[in-house]
């Protein structure tokens, strides 16, 4: 390309040019476009990045990486409770981290590194107070520790401006309540006074959801006002208000459904009782009233109003199931089976209708505008033919659906599938069947469940695709049941029976069944269980030195084949398992997630499974092929591209991965993100950081004080790849146009 647009460089690629990114994909899925333009298309979008997009995007995620890092282990650190260290010494080195932070803010300012160094300087105050409660046992409430902390957070949050600080300040402030009132409730439930303040625990509980609607109502003004005024501002960002309002919906719908059982059951014991729940449960009501009118008409929002749909869907399935809770009849369980199905179906099409009435023909969360004109753009610079802008600008786009709607249709399934499988479990206890079950019983009524789930997955409909989901799931659960019967009839279980029956149908399924989602689902649980199957068939029939010498090997070679399907993935959508390959990717990452987890609960799954054999290995076996993995596909790319970024990548990923799988796969995910361009991505890899760290605190194969300074090593050695990033990367690049 000799002329070429050089925009401002952007640490990800906008929404419109991952999904025009994605179209493009489709595009070569259906043989208009050569995989060659297909990554053309993807470089002149951002999606694929230039070393200074590269540099845009690792600088800062390093740097804050680098600065939680450091906070975590000074975490660590002090729940270590060194008793040879002074108390005053403990007191230096957490304050002189903070006077650390305040000196970057100071110094970078005006840069993304100040931000970052604010957001570790409040949580770095967390840890200060928790020193003191530690050293100084003054009896104080652990609430009132809580709240000297939002009274820090607050002040940062308002002068960084940014949504981070304001979750963090939103998460105390909560935490700090429910310390209280759990503290409240139990000093008073022993006193004598409680009988002249029994009104206080519950009238405290109603003001706490009223300041967290009045919450929600003043960040959805300043969020309106600021995509009017400034779309890319951080006040028009979605998630905050979405964790806010699931938050409040969550609240709302558990006592509403409460309250719902209590009148079905008549439990209530006082009328002050029944008026309280009677109260919440019309706010409730109103609250869904109200979101609907918004939502629906006056700021659409697909995203809350599929919160909504979800409380509706819980509250409803718990009424049905209350009404029937004084009959264990098997027509009245039968009953309540259809009758749940029904109502969550109907939840569904609920959905699927407003989604294809509140954006027509046009994409959710992406501005057509803005869509319009990088499809003229790449017309402009002969990326895509008029034939093939044709094809794009005509692509109805109501068959896409955003993500949080994929996941509440895909809870849905789940919850209809396990339906399915108790009706007939119902229907074969009432034949008779159940009395010695067999095999046939479970594979024959499962291959028509089958049959029907591969028909209504091949029509046209995202609504009869999602219940063709759940009969999927439904025959897979009967399969693997009746497979297990015919090997091992007498229910002598073993994880290793469990695995070699469910493998084999989970591949079968996944090749007979021609849906994206379902696909997902199946490689996960195919990753998941093959990784702990050879864990434990190394363990069992092998040295210790060659079987985790050979289990290590084995990850390296799933991680290595991952690594080569994402790096490949545009031309393998021009071959015959195109529809295979983003499930193939993304399902192998989610298993290898799973394991990372199982890792540091070795000993409860080994309990789960009834298993003997020894899960030891797992965590560094597991660590050890990731890192080896990640090496061997980056030196591949170093002798055959003689690109020296992924070996870089990899060192720094699998250094981590050996001591902790979790983080190191979790960092690959975040590299992964931005070559995928993937906002959503990088979201799930930063959960998946953030929670890991947080359960691989109680993992007892690592005690606290190596564990912080593996956190303070990681930070330090995080800090200076983003400094050397700064340096050795361009800052622009002209070879390409970078999406802005």
């Amino acid at each position: 390309m000799n002329n070429t647009i050089v925009g401002d460089v952007s640490w990800m690629p906008t929404r419109a040019a991952a999904y025009l990114a994605r179209q493009t994909a489709r595009l070569i899925k259906a043989g208009s476009l050569t995989p060659d333009h297909g990554q053309q298309v993807y470089r002149f979008l951002g999606v694929r990045p230039n070393a200074s997009q590269w540099r845009a995007f690792l600088v800062p995620l390093l740097a804050l990486l680098g600065l939680l890092s450091l906070v975590a282990g000074a975490l660590f650190f002090i729940a270590w409770n060194w008793a040879q260290m002074p108390k005053m010494a403990k007191f230096a080195l957490a304050e002189l981290l903070i006077v650390a932070l305040a000196v970057i803010v100071w110094w970078r300012w005006y840069q993304s590194l100040a931000r970052s160094a604010l957001l570790a300087a409040g949580l770095s105050f967390g840890a200060l107070f928790a020193l003191y409660g530690q050293i100084y046992q003054t009896g104080a409430n652990s609430w009132e520790l809580f709240r000297a902390w939002l009274y820090i957070l607050v002040p940062l949050a308002l002068i960084a401006r940014q949504d981070s600080l304001w979750f963090c300040s939103w998460l105390v402030a909560n935490l700090a309540f429910h310390l209280y009132y759990v503290t409240l409730s139990a000093t008073f439930m022993d006193s004598l006074m409680f009988n002249h303040f029994g009104w206080l625990p519950e009238t405290a509980m109603y003001a706490y959801l009223l300041v967290l609607t009045l919450c929600l109502v003043l960040r959805e003004t300043l969020a309106q006002r600021a995509l009017a005024a400034d779309p890319q501002s951080w006040l028009a960002s979605r998630w905050f208000s979405y964790i806010m309002a699931g938050f409040l919906l969550l609240l709302l719908t558990m006592i509403a459904a409460g309250h719902i059982a209590s009148i079905v059951m008549g439990n209530f014991s006082e009328w002050n009782e029944r008026f309280y729940t009677s109260l919440i449960t019309g706010f409730w009501l109103i609250t869904l009233l109200v979101g609907y009118y918004l939502y629906r008409y006056r700021f659409p929002d697909l995203g809350m109003l599929t919160l909504g749909i979800v409380s509706l869907a819980v509250t409803g399935c718990t009424l049905i199931a209350d009404l029937f809770s004084n009959s264990w009849e098997t027509g009245d369980l039968f009953a309540v089976g259809c009758l749940m199905a029904l109502w969550l179906a109907a939840n569904g099409a609920l959905l699927l209708h407003w989604r294809r009435k509140l954006y027509e023909r046009d994409p959710v969360d992406v501005s057509s505008s803005e869509l319009n004109g990088l499809i003229t753009a790449l017309r402009q610079h002969d990326l895509l033919s008029y034939p093939q802008v044709q094809e794009l600008q005509l692509h109805d786009h109501t068959s896409e659906l955003p993500w949080y709607l994929r996941l509440a249709l895909g809870l849905g399934s789940w919850v209809s599938a396990l339906i399915v499988l108790l009706l007939l479990a119902l229907i074969l206890y009432m034949t008779g069947l159940l009395d010695e079950p067999n095999a046939v019983v479970f594979i024959v009524p499962s291959l028509i469940f089958a049959a029907l789930a591969s028909v209504l997955l091949r029509a046209a409909g995202a609504g009869k695709n999602h219940i063709g989901l759940a009969w999927a799931i439904a025959a897979t659960g009967g399969l693997c049941v009746g497979l297990y019967l015919f090997v091992d009839p007498d229910w002598e279980s073993s994880f290793l029976v469990v695995a070699l029956c469910t493998l084999p149908v989970l591949m079968v399924m996944a090749i007979v069944m021609p849906d994206r989602t379902y696909r997902f689902m199946a490689i996960t649980a195919m990753t998941f269980l093959a990784v702990l199957l050879a864990n434990d068939l190394t363990s069992r029939y092998l040295s210790p030195v060659t079987g985790y010498g050979l289990f290590s090997a084995l990850v390296a070679g799933l991680v290595a084949f991952w690594l080569w399907m994402v790096r490949e993935q545009l031309r393998l959508q021009a071959t015959p398992m195109a529809n295979a390959v983003l499930p193939i990717i993304y399902g192998i990452a989610a298993g290898l997630v799973i394991v990372s987890f199982t890792a540091i609960n070795a000993g409860w799954i080994a309990d789960i499974f009834w298993s003997t054999s020894p899960f030891f290995s797992l965590q560094s076996g597991t660590g050890m092929g990731i890192a080896a993995g990640l090496t061997l596909s980056a030196l591949y790319l170093f002798f055959t591209q003689k690109t020296p970024l992924p070996l870089l990548a990899a060192i720094l990923c699998g250094g981590a991965a050996i001591y902790a799988p979790g983080i190191g796969l979790g960092l690959t995910l975040l590299m992964m993100a931005r070559f995928q361009g993937s906002r959503g991505i990088l979201g799930i890899a930063f959960c998946l950081l953030l929670l890991y760290v947080s359960c691989w605190y109680y993992f007892l194969g690592v005690n606290l004080m190596h564990k912080s300074v593996l956190l303070l090593i990681g930070g330090g050695v995080l800090l200076a790849v983003a400094f050397a990033a700064k340096k050795a990367l361009p800052t622009r690049s002209g070879s390409v146009y970078e999406n802005q």
